[in-house]
């Protein structure tokens, strides 16, 4: 193979000329772009809170698996977003009541308003939680009351909170929800004589709740959803007692969410993807830089010295491209763990020498040849100065090229290894999102951006730098020059 015809500057002012550079520099700035967001958006403290898996975790107020909000350009339809009311939200009313010969009585009612206006209904995951918080000495009573837009009220739960048990968690998901919307129905079908069986009744809280009234409610696929102000009324009542107090916090989940949307542990998937862009970035740059220069510079050194120095580093090249590295990386994987540092050691390690130190090799006896380096010969320059100053830059814009041919393939190998669910514990990467939305079957289910985002992703970077190789390449092989 013959040596470019041109230097690295000259190379990189017409690869940015070609179509394939200004489109391969138009997704690298989107890549980089996403990677430039996350201290904004996701700063280190978010990724600390991306493995909490929890229920009650920071992302407690987050639908499960709701779609990105663009979703629903697609579908024509209005979808829910999340309704979050906290404490501030609630309008507090409290009384102390006393009457001669009585206990005193401390009543606090607490309310709060809603507008739904949406084309569907709540996300069918979680339709909504409810977490009240009593602080008094005594025994409370605790009633709650969903009025909805048509002026039907739903009686969600008469209880008793006592001082040991201050708290009282309320999901559509319940038994007990499921009870209070049985009786709802009965109480309506009762009144307008439907026959449940022969309607297809399916007991489902968050649609029952939020249909509007009609034997069309009783089954999802034919609910209409009821529009308009709701309500919330919780009324608290605490004998002997004056300085009781109550909170009340009231999620309804959404079906979207963000412009990534969410996982099945609620997580904001754009965070993963912003961190998925650096991550990626790097590994696959640092990888491809390390490797491409070593193997560049011991193809220069092994074509000028020849002799016993270049049959060793030919015969090692051979030797290093049949070893199979990912199954390697997949048993030190296994048996000691990998961090994304450690990863990047075993690839340069594994990768130091191969194709490229065969294909420079090549380059380098014509380079020798010519008359420049045949002069700074003759004046007495040493073997490295003439390597450095004369024969190793006339094989940089073939390096280049190969520098953005190799990234996408050690991107995959990251994305691999993530996938596989042997990556980086602690970083959120687009192979390890694949890996968990596979685990948790998100293709069968439908949540088809939790799949096709990370993978769009690792696309879009894989496309870019392909294209840039393949500009580099038109400039470094003169046949493709003269086409």
């Amino acid at each position: 193979m013959s040596a470019p015809p041109i230097g690295a500057k000259a190379a990189f002012k017409e690869v940015m000329g070609t179509l394939s550079g200004k489109a391969a520099f138009v997704l690298l700035a989107l890549i980089v772009g996403m990677a430039v967001l996350v201290p904004i958006y996701a700063p280190f403290n978010v990724l600390k809170a991306w493995h909490d898996k929890t229920e009650a975790g920071p992302w407690a107020d987050n639908p499960k698996c709701a779609a990105p909000i663009w979703a629903e350009w697609f579908v024509g339809k209005k979808l829910p977003r999340t309704i979050v009311l906290d404490d501030d939200d609630f309008r507090k009313y409290a009384y102390n009541i006393t009457y001669p010969g009585q206990p005193p009585l401390k009543l606090i009612v607490l309310v709060a308003y809603f507008d739904y206006r949406y084309d569907e209904f709540p996300n069918h995951l979680n339709g909504f939680r409810l977490r009240v918080e009593v602080t008094t000495n005594q025994t409370a009573c605790l009633t709650i009351k969903l009025l909805r837009p048509d002026k039907r009220a739903i009686n969600l739960t008469e209880t008793i909170i006592t001082p040991e048990s201050p708290i009282l968690r309320i999901y559509d998901t319940d038994e007990a929800m499921k009870q209070v919307s049985e009786r709802y129905v009965k109480y309506l079908a009762e009144k307008n004589n439907w026959n449940l069986t022969a309607l297809g009744f399916v007991n489902m809280p968050y649609v029952i709740f939020f249909a509007k009234e009609g034997p069309s409610m009783l089954n999802p696929r034919t609910a209409e959803v009821l529009k308009g102000t709701y309500a919330l009324y919780i009324t608290v009542r605490v004998l002997y007692d004056l300085t009781a107090d109550a909170k009340a916090k009231f999620v309804l989940y959404g079906r979207v969410h963000g412009w990534a949307g969410t996982d099945i542990w609620r997580r904001d998937l754009l965070i993963g993807l912003l961190w998925g862009a650096p991550v990626a970035l790097a590994f696959g740059i640092i990888a491809s830089v390390v490797v491409s220069l070593i193997q560049t510079l011991l193809g220069v050194i092994s074509g000028y010295f020849g002799g016993k120095v270049d049959d060793a580093i030919q015969r090692i090249a051979e030797l290093y491209m049949i070893i199979p590295v990912l199954p390697i990386l997949i048993l030190v994987a296994i048996i000691y763990g990998l961090t994304i540092w450690k990863l990047l050691a075993l690839v340069v390690i594994f990768s130091f020498i191969g194709s490229m130190t065969k294909t420079v090799r090549s380059m380098v006896p014509s380079i020798k040849a010519e008359q420049y380096v045949l002069a700074a010969q003759s004046y007495g320059a040493g073997s490295w100065r003439i390597i450095f100053k004369h024969i190793f830059p006339r094989v940089l814009p073939y390096m280049f090229a190969n520098i953005a041919l190799a990234v996408p393939s050690y991107i995959f190998l990251e994305a691999a290894l993530s996938f596989l669910g042997l990556g980086d514990p602690l970083l959120p990467t687009w192979g390890k999102i694949l890996g968990e939305a596979e685990a948790a079957h998100a293709a069968y289910y439908g949540y088809w951006w939790w799949v096709v985002l990370p993978a769009a992703c690792i696309g879009i970077t894989a496309t870019a730098f392909a294209l840039l190789g393949y500009a580099f390449d038109k400039v470094v092989n003169p046949r493709l020059r003269e086409l």
